[in-house]
Protein backbone atom coordinates (compact mmCIF):
# COMPACT_ATOMS: atom_id res chain seq x y z
CA UNK A 1 0.00 0.00 0.00
CA UNK A 2 0.91 3.19 -0.63
CA UNK A 3 1.88 6.17 2.03
CA UNK A 4 -0.41 8.48 3.06
CA UNK A 5 1.03 12.05 3.23
CA UNK A 6 -0.14 15.65 5.38
CA UNK A 7 -0.09 18.78 4.33
CA UNK A 8 -0.83 22.40 5.37
CA UNK A 9 -2.53 25.59 3.78
CA UNK A 10 -0.01 28.37 3.36
CA UNK A 11 -1.70 30.84 1.32
CA UNK A 12 -0.52 34.09 1.67
CA UNK A 13 -3.59 36.96 1.01
CA UNK A 14 -1.09 39.47 -0.80
CA UNK A 15 -0.42 42.97 0.44
CA UNK A 16 -3.37 42.00 3.59
CA UNK A 17 -0.60 41.13 6.21
CA UNK A 18 -2.49 37.64 6.59
CA UNK A 19 -1.98 34.39 5.34
CA UNK A 20 -3.35 30.89 5.93
CA UNK A 21 -0.91 29.89 8.37
CA UNK A 22 -2.31 32.89 10.72
CA UNK A 23 -5.56 32.61 9.88
CA UNK A 24 -5.43 28.63 10.78
CA UNK A 25 -3.73 29.41 13.99
CA UNK A 26 -1.01 26.92 12.48
CA UNK A 27 1.45 29.66 13.68
CA UNK A 28 0.67 29.19 17.24
CA UNK A 29 -0.21 25.11 17.18
CA UNK A 30 2.00 24.06 14.56
CA UNK A 31 3.69 21.27 17.36
CA UNK A 32 -0.03 20.35 18.04
CA UNK A 33 -0.44 20.15 14.09
CA UNK A 34 2.42 18.50 13.00
CA UNK A 35 1.83 15.50 16.24
CA UNK A 36 -1.48 15.12 14.82
CA UNK A 37 0.51 13.42 11.81
CA UNK A 38 3.20 11.61 13.81
CA UNK A 39 0.05 9.78 15.93
CA UNK A 40 -2.17 9.15 13.29
CA UNK A 41 1.25 7.19 11.79
CA UNK A 42 1.39 9.93 8.85
CA UNK A 43 5.82 10.08 8.39
CA UNK A 44 5.89 13.01 5.41
CA UNK A 45 4.19 15.87 4.59
CA UNK A 46 4.18 18.92 2.37
CA UNK A 47 5.33 22.44 4.29
CA UNK A 48 5.20 25.71 3.59
CA UNK A 49 8.56 27.92 3.66
CA UNK A 50 6.49 30.97 3.75
CA UNK A 51 9.12 33.67 1.72
CA UNK A 52 6.65 36.48 2.83
CA UNK A 53 6.97 35.78 6.46
CA UNK A 54 10.70 35.51 6.02
CA UNK A 55 12.17 38.07 3.89
CA UNK A 56 9.56 40.63 4.87
CA UNK A 57 12.84 43.10 4.00
CA UNK A 58 14.82 42.54 0.53
CA UNK A 59 17.89 40.65 1.42
CA UNK A 60 17.03 40.00 4.96
CA UNK A 61 15.81 36.66 6.39
CA UNK A 62 14.25 35.79 9.78
CA UNK A 63 13.91 32.22 10.69
CA UNK A 64 13.00 32.76 13.91
CA UNK A 65 9.47 30.93 13.76
CA UNK A 66 10.52 28.46 10.94
CA UNK A 67 13.18 26.87 12.98
CA UNK A 68 10.40 25.65 15.50
CA UNK A 69 8.88 23.10 13.18
CA UNK A 70 11.48 22.39 11.29
CA UNK A 71 13.83 21.37 14.30
CA UNK A 72 10.37 19.72 15.40
CA UNK A 73 10.32 17.44 12.17
CA UNK A 74 14.08 16.77 11.77
CA UNK A 75 13.71 15.08 15.76
CA UNK A 76 10.52 13.52 15.09
CA UNK A 77 11.22 11.53 11.54
CA UNK A 78 8.47 13.43 9.73
CA UNK A 79 9.63 14.57 6.35
CA UNK A 80 9.06 16.91 4.88
CA UNK A 81 8.06 18.00 0.94
CA UNK A 82 9.15 21.82 1.19
CA UNK A 83 6.92 24.50 -0.45
CA UNK A 84 8.37 27.99 -0.59
CA UNK A 85 6.22 29.61 -2.84
CA UNK A 86 2.48 28.75 -2.35
CA UNK A 87 0.34 30.72 -4.99
CA UNK A 88 0.80 33.96 -4.14
CA UNK A 89 2.88 33.73 -1.43
CA UNK A 90 5.31 36.01 -2.03
CA UNK A 91 6.41 39.38 -0.75
CA UNK A 92 5.06 42.19 -0.11
CA UNK A 93 7.76 44.54 -2.06
CA UNK A 94 8.12 42.27 -5.06
CA UNK A 95 5.92 44.68 -7.17
CA UNK A 96 4.55 42.46 -10.26
CA UNK A 97 4.90 39.07 -8.25
CA UNK A 98 6.28 36.91 -11.28
CA UNK A 99 6.59 39.58 -13.33
CA UNK A 100 9.48 41.44 -11.57
CA UNK A 101 12.41 42.09 -13.67
CA UNK A 102 14.65 40.05 -10.88
CA UNK A 103 11.87 37.52 -9.35
CA UNK A 104 14.32 34.84 -10.40
CA UNK A 105 17.49 35.87 -9.24
CA UNK A 106 15.14 36.72 -5.65
CA UNK A 107 13.93 33.75 -5.66
CA UNK A 108 17.04 31.64 -6.27
CA UNK A 109 18.49 33.47 -3.60
CA UNK A 110 15.70 32.64 -1.05
CA UNK A 111 15.83 28.63 -2.11
CA UNK A 112 19.70 28.96 -1.64
CA UNK A 113 19.37 30.43 2.06
CA UNK A 114 16.61 27.74 2.69
CA UNK A 115 18.90 25.16 1.31
CA UNK A 116 22.15 26.30 3.65
CA UNK A 117 19.82 26.52 6.48
CA UNK A 118 18.11 23.34 6.15
CA UNK A 119 21.05 20.75 4.38
CA UNK A 120 19.00 17.90 5.72
CA UNK A 121 15.81 18.57 4.06
CA UNK A 122 15.91 16.18 1.02
CA UNK A 123 12.66 16.82 -0.84
CA UNK A 124 11.56 20.47 -2.59
CA UNK A 125 9.03 21.42 -4.48
CA UNK A 126 10.01 24.45 -5.80
CA UNK A 127 7.26 26.65 -7.00
CA UNK A 128 3.52 24.93 -6.04
CA UNK A 129 1.06 24.67 -8.97
CA UNK A 130 2.80 26.89 -11.60
CA UNK A 131 0.15 26.47 -13.88
CA UNK A 132 -3.28 27.09 -12.07
CA UNK A 133 -1.03 30.27 -10.45
CA UNK A 134 -0.37 31.58 -13.60
CA UNK A 135 -3.82 31.15 -15.02
CA UNK A 136 -4.96 32.77 -11.90
CA UNK A 137 -2.16 35.69 -12.29
CA UNK A 138 -2.92 36.41 -15.39
CA UNK A 139 -6.23 35.07 -17.48
CA UNK A 140 -8.25 35.66 -14.38
CA UNK A 141 -6.95 38.70 -13.01
CA UNK A 142 -7.38 37.51 -9.55
CA UNK A 143 -3.92 37.46 -8.11
CA UNK A 144 -1.58 40.04 -8.31
CA UNK A 145 -0.60 41.32 -10.64
CA UNK A 146 -3.97 41.20 -12.31
CA UNK A 147 -2.84 41.02 -15.99
CA UNK A 148 -5.18 39.36 -18.05
CA UNK A 149 -3.46 39.01 -21.22
CA UNK A 150 -2.07 36.34 -23.39
CA UNK A 151 1.13 38.40 -23.17
CA UNK A 152 1.13 37.94 -19.51
CA UNK A 153 0.36 34.48 -19.14
CA UNK A 154 3.14 33.86 -21.64
CA UNK A 155 5.59 36.53 -20.09
CA UNK A 156 4.54 35.30 -16.28
CA UNK A 157 5.28 31.53 -17.70
CA UNK A 158 8.55 31.87 -18.90
CA UNK A 159 9.53 33.66 -15.60
CA UNK A 160 8.52 31.14 -13.83
CA UNK A 161 9.73 28.04 -15.58
CA UNK A 162 12.91 29.63 -16.07
CA UNK A 163 13.20 30.14 -12.40
CA UNK A 164 12.36 26.48 -11.12
CA UNK A 165 14.54 25.66 -14.15
CA UNK A 166 17.49 27.69 -12.01
CA UNK A 167 16.40 26.39 -8.46
CA UNK A 168 16.74 22.43 -9.13
CA UNK A 169 20.28 23.07 -11.21
CA UNK A 170 20.76 25.19 -7.50
CA UNK A 171 19.89 22.46 -5.04
CA UNK A 172 21.72 19.38 -7.58
CA UNK A 173 24.83 20.83 -6.99
CA UNK A 174 24.65 21.49 -3.49
CA UNK A 175 23.27 18.35 -3.06
CA UNK A 176 23.00 15.21 -5.58
CA UNK A 177 20.69 13.26 -3.14
CA UNK A 178 17.55 16.09 -3.62
CA UNK A 179 14.62 15.14 -4.92
CA UNK A 180 12.20 17.38 -7.18
CA UNK A 181 8.96 16.67 -6.30
CA UNK A 182 7.08 19.17 -9.54
CA UNK A 183 3.45 19.39 -8.14
CA UNK A 184 0.79 21.03 -10.65
CA UNK A 185 -2.98 20.89 -11.30
CA UNK A 186 -4.24 17.29 -13.17
CA UNK A 187 -6.50 18.69 -15.84
CA UNK A 188 -8.34 17.33 -18.39
CA UNK A 189 -10.86 19.51 -20.96
CA UNK A 190 -13.75 18.07 -22.96
CA UNK A 191 -15.63 20.29 -25.43
CA UNK A 192 -19.13 19.26 -25.93
CA UNK A 193 -19.57 20.81 -29.19
CA UNK A 194 -17.58 21.54 -32.84
CA UNK A 195 -17.08 25.49 -31.85
CA UNK A 196 -15.33 25.04 -28.47
CA UNK A 197 -13.06 22.46 -29.69
CA UNK A 198 -9.84 24.53 -30.77
CA UNK A 199 -9.67 26.25 -26.94
CA UNK A 200 -10.46 22.50 -25.56
CA UNK A 201 -7.31 21.76 -27.78
CA UNK A 202 -5.61 24.60 -26.41
CA UNK A 203 -6.40 23.84 -22.75
CA UNK A 204 -5.27 20.87 -22.76
CA UNK A 205 -1.96 21.24 -24.46
CA UNK A 206 -1.67 24.28 -22.31
CA UNK A 207 -1.62 21.62 -18.84
CA UNK A 208 1.78 20.54 -19.87
CA UNK A 209 3.73 23.35 -20.99
CA UNK A 210 5.69 24.11 -17.85
CA UNK A 211 7.03 20.48 -17.57
CA UNK A 212 7.86 20.82 -20.93
CA UNK A 213 9.63 23.82 -20.78
CA UNK A 214 11.60 21.96 -17.69
CA UNK A 215 12.56 19.29 -19.84
CA UNK A 216 14.01 21.02 -22.82
CA UNK A 217 11.16 20.17 -25.14
CA UNK A 218 9.59 22.86 -26.30
CA UNK A 219 11.22 23.24 -29.91
CA UNK A 220 9.56 24.73 -33.41
CA UNK A 221 7.18 21.39 -33.51
CA UNK A 222 5.39 21.71 -30.50
CA UNK A 223 1.78 22.44 -30.71
CA UNK A 224 2.17 25.82 -28.44
CA UNK A 225 5.29 26.58 -29.96
CA UNK A 226 3.37 28.99 -31.85
CA UNK A 227 1.42 30.49 -29.74
CA UNK A 228 4.41 31.36 -27.62
CA UNK A 229 5.84 33.03 -30.78
CA UNK A 230 3.01 35.18 -31.08
CA UNK A 231 2.78 36.44 -27.68
CA UNK A 232 6.30 37.85 -27.08
CA UNK A 233 8.34 34.75 -26.94
CA UNK A 234 11.60 34.94 -28.74
CA UNK A 235 13.47 32.05 -30.15
CA UNK A 236 16.28 32.50 -27.79
CA UNK A 237 14.12 32.67 -24.69
CA UNK A 238 12.19 29.35 -25.73
CA UNK A 239 16.41 27.73 -26.72
CA UNK A 240 17.50 28.32 -23.29
CA UNK A 241 15.50 25.62 -22.10
CA UNK A 242 16.49 23.15 -25.22
CA UNK A 243 19.81 24.02 -23.90
CA UNK A 244 19.61 24.09 -19.81
CA UNK A 245 16.89 20.71 -19.79
CA UNK A 246 16.65 20.03 -16.07
CA UNK A 247 14.49 16.71 -14.68
CA UNK A 248 12.04 16.06 -12.48
CA UNK A 249 11.89 12.94 -9.84
CA UNK A 250 8.22 12.91 -8.71
CA UNK A 251 5.32 14.40 -10.25
CA UNK A 252 2.60 15.51 -7.98
CA UNK A 253 -1.04 15.61 -9.63
CA UNK A 254 -3.69 18.41 -8.09
CA UNK A 255 -7.21 16.71 -8.24
CA UNK A 256 -10.54 18.12 -7.40
CA UNK A 257 -14.20 18.25 -8.47
CA UNK A 258 -12.94 21.63 -10.95
CA UNK A 259 -10.00 19.55 -12.19
CA UNK A 260 -11.62 18.56 -15.31
CA UNK A 261 -13.89 21.02 -17.27
CA UNK A 262 -16.36 21.15 -19.87
CA UNK A 263 -16.66 24.06 -22.38
CA UNK A 264 -19.34 25.11 -25.00
CA UNK A 265 -19.44 27.62 -27.35
CA UNK A 266 -21.17 30.47 -25.91
CA UNK A 267 -22.46 32.77 -29.10
CA UNK A 268 -23.69 35.34 -26.74
CA UNK A 269 -19.86 36.29 -26.09
CA UNK A 270 -18.47 34.88 -28.80
CA UNK A 271 -16.49 32.57 -27.03
CA UNK A 272 -16.06 28.89 -25.29
CA UNK A 273 -17.46 29.09 -21.69
CA UNK A 274 -17.48 26.14 -18.91
CA UNK A 275 -20.79 23.98 -17.61
CA UNK A 276 -21.45 24.12 -14.08
CA UNK A 277 -21.03 20.64 -13.85
CA UNK A 278 -19.46 18.24 -15.86
CA UNK A 279 -21.48 15.46 -17.30
CA UNK A 280 -18.91 13.04 -17.91
CA UNK A 281 -15.76 13.37 -15.73
CA UNK A 282 -13.19 10.18 -16.82
CA UNK A 283 -11.81 10.46 -13.15
CA UNK A 284 -8.39 11.09 -11.59
CA UNK A 285 -7.22 7.38 -12.88
CA UNK A 286 -7.46 7.98 -16.22
CA UNK A 287 -6.17 11.84 -16.35
CA UNK A 288 -3.23 10.74 -14.02
CA UNK A 289 -2.28 8.21 -17.42
CA UNK A 290 -1.84 11.64 -19.33
CA UNK A 291 0.99 12.41 -17.57
CA UNK A 292 2.36 8.82 -16.70
CA UNK A 293 2.23 8.08 -20.41
CA UNK A 294 3.86 11.80 -21.69
CA UNK A 295 6.54 11.91 -19.24
CA UNK A 296 7.16 8.11 -17.72
CA UNK A 297 7.82 9.43 -14.00
CA UNK A 298 6.44 8.15 -10.70
CA UNK A 299 3.62 10.32 -9.46
CA UNK A 300 1.97 11.08 -6.69
CA UNK A 301 -1.78 12.81 -5.59
CA UNK A 302 -0.20 15.55 -4.15
CA UNK A 303 -3.36 17.17 -3.48
CA UNK A 304 -7.27 16.45 -2.96
CA UNK A 305 -10.35 17.73 -1.25
CA UNK A 306 -13.83 18.70 -1.25
CA UNK A 307 -16.08 21.32 0.18
CA UNK A 308 -18.38 20.00 2.41
CA UNK A 309 -19.78 17.98 5.19
CA UNK A 310 -17.62 15.25 6.96
CA UNK A 311 -19.41 12.47 5.23
CA UNK A 312 -19.19 14.15 1.85
CA UNK A 313 -15.01 14.60 2.70
CA UNK A 314 -15.45 10.79 3.34
CA UNK A 315 -17.47 9.78 0.41
CA UNK A 316 -14.88 12.06 -1.60
CA UNK A 317 -11.87 10.03 0.07
CA UNK A 318 -13.25 6.67 -0.73
CA UNK A 319 -14.05 7.50 -4.47
CA UNK A 320 -10.28 8.98 -4.16
CA UNK A 321 -8.72 6.15 -2.49
CA UNK A 322 -10.35 3.79 -5.16
CA UNK A 323 -9.16 5.77 -8.34
CA UNK A 324 -5.62 5.63 -6.89
CA UNK A 325 -5.73 1.49 -6.46
CA UNK A 326 -6.64 1.16 -9.46
CA UNK A 327 -3.31 3.23 -10.52
CA UNK A 328 -1.05 1.03 -8.31
CA UNK A 329 -3.11 -2.04 -9.18
CA UNK A 330 -1.85 -1.10 -13.05
CA UNK A 331 1.58 -1.60 -12.29
CA UNK A 332 1.67 2.99 -12.34
CA UNK A 333 4.85 3.64 -10.26
CA UNK A 334 2.45 5.76 -7.23
CA UNK A 335 4.21 7.41 -4.29
CA UNK A 336 1.45 8.22 -1.82
CA UNK A 337 -1.83 10.15 -1.40
CA UNK A 338 -1.95 13.88 0.18
CA UNK A 339 -5.16 14.68 1.37
CA UNK A 340 -4.72 18.88 1.25
CA UNK A 341 -5.09 20.16 3.69
CA UNK A 342 -4.48 18.34 7.35
CA UNK A 343 -6.89 21.14 8.86
CA UNK A 344 -9.91 23.16 7.54
CA UNK A 345 -8.44 26.06 5.58
CA UNK A 346 -9.78 29.51 5.25
CA UNK A 347 -11.23 31.84 2.54
CA UNK A 348 -10.46 29.77 -0.26
CA UNK A 349 -14.24 30.79 -0.56
CA UNK A 350 -13.18 33.57 -2.01
CA UNK A 351 -9.85 32.43 -3.81
CA UNK A 352 -7.62 34.33 -0.87
CA UNK A 353 -8.67 37.62 -2.51
CA UNK A 354 -10.20 39.08 0.56
CA UNK A 355 -9.13 38.57 4.33
CA UNK A 356 -12.07 37.13 6.50
CA UNK A 357 -10.96 33.99 8.71
CA UNK A 358 -14.18 32.31 6.89
CA UNK A 359 -13.45 28.69 7.70
CA UNK A 360 -13.90 26.75 5.02
CA UNK A 361 -14.68 22.75 5.36
CA UNK A 362 -11.99 20.67 3.24
CA UNK A 363 -9.25 19.67 6.16
CA UNK A 364 -9.61 15.81 7.60
CA UNK A 365 -9.37 17.67 10.95
CA UNK A 366 -11.71 20.13 11.37
CA UNK A 367 -11.78 23.71 12.82
CA UNK A 368 -14.77 25.86 14.74
CA UNK A 369 -15.12 28.95 14.16
CA UNK A 370 -12.41 30.42 16.63
CA UNK A 371 -9.70 27.79 14.83
CA UNK A 372 -8.21 26.90 17.88
CA UNK A 373 -9.22 23.55 18.70
CA UNK A 374 -7.93 20.52 15.98
CA UNK A 375 -11.32 18.45 16.21
CA UNK A 376 -11.52 14.72 15.14
CA UNK A 377 -14.19 12.69 13.92
CA UNK A 378 -14.92 9.64 11.47
CA UNK A 379 -12.63 11.57 8.73
CA UNK A 380 -9.24 11.50 10.67
CA UNK A 381 -10.38 8.12 12.14
CA UNK A 382 -10.56 6.66 8.82
CA UNK A 383 -6.95 8.50 7.19
CA UNK A 384 -5.05 7.50 10.33
CA UNK A 385 -6.36 3.64 9.23
CA UNK A 386 -5.61 4.22 5.54
CA UNK A 387 -1.55 5.94 7.23
CA UNK A 388 -1.26 2.90 9.42
CA UNK A 389 -2.28 0.43 6.32
CA UNK A 390 -4.82 -1.20 8.41
CA UNK A 391 -8.11 -0.17 5.57
CA UNK A 392 -8.67 0.21 2.08
CA UNK A 393 -11.19 2.05 0.34
CA UNK A 394 -12.95 -0.90 0.33
CA UNK A 395 -13.60 -0.25 4.48
CA UNK A 396 -14.64 3.59 4.08
CA UNK A 397 -18.19 3.99 4.08
CA UNK A 398 -20.24 5.83 1.40
CA UNK A 399 -22.80 8.71 2.42
CA UNK A 400 -24.61 11.00 0.01
CA UNK A 401 -24.16 14.48 -1.12
CA UNK A 402 -26.05 16.66 -1.13
CA UNK A 403 -27.32 20.05 -2.46
CA UNK A 404 -25.25 21.83 -5.38
CA UNK A 405 -22.17 18.72 -4.61
CA UNK A 406 -25.11 16.32 -5.25
CA UNK A 407 -25.58 17.63 -8.52
CA UNK A 408 -21.74 18.33 -9.02
CA UNK A 409 -20.81 14.52 -7.98
CA UNK A 410 -23.76 13.35 -10.94
CA UNK A 411 -21.07 13.13 -13.46
CA UNK A 412 -18.79 10.95 -11.05
CA UNK A 413 -21.45 8.68 -10.25
CA UNK A 414 -21.09 5.93 -12.80
CA UNK A 415 -17.17 5.67 -11.56
CA UNK A 416 -17.63 5.00 -7.98
CA UNK A 417 -18.51 1.24 -7.66
CA UNK A 418 -20.90 1.55 -4.68
CA UNK A 419 -23.44 3.36 -6.59
CA UNK A 420 -26.55 1.14 -7.48
CA UNK A 421 -26.82 1.21 -10.79
CA UNK A 422 -23.36 1.84 -11.68
CA UNK A 423 -22.39 1.26 -15.79
CA UNK A 424 -18.49 0.66 -16.27
CA UNK A 425 -17.60 3.20 -18.79
CA UNK A 426 -14.73 2.78 -20.83
CA UNK A 427 -11.23 1.64 -19.90
CA UNK A 428 -10.75 3.93 -17.09
CA UNK A 429 -6.72 3.64 -18.48
CA UNK A 430 -7.45 4.49 -21.62
CA UNK A 431 -5.59 7.59 -22.88
CA UNK A 432 -7.78 10.83 -24.29
CA UNK A 433 -6.41 14.07 -25.05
Amino acid sequence: MYPHLGGFESTYIFRTGHDILGTTRHIEYWREDLSLLLESGIRSTRYSIPWHRIERSRGTFDWSWMDGPMQFMRESGLEPILDPLHHTSFPDWLEGGFLHPDFVALYSQFIDEISNRYDWVRRYTVINEPLATSIFCSYTGMWHPHRASDRDYVAMTLQVARCIARCVSLLRRKDTAIEIVHVDTAEHHRATDKGSQPWVDFANHRRFLIPDLLLGRVDSKHPLYRFLRENGATEAELAWFQDHPETIDLLGLDYYLHSEMEWFWSAKNMSADIHAYNEAPRGFASVAQDYVQRYSKPILLSETNIRGTVEERITWLKFMEEQCEHIAAQGTDFRGFCWYPTIDSTDWSNCCTRYTCDVDPQGIWWLDADRVTRHDSELSHIYAGLAQGLITSKNIPAYEFEGDTHRRMRGYRPLMSWTEGREQRSDPFKVSR
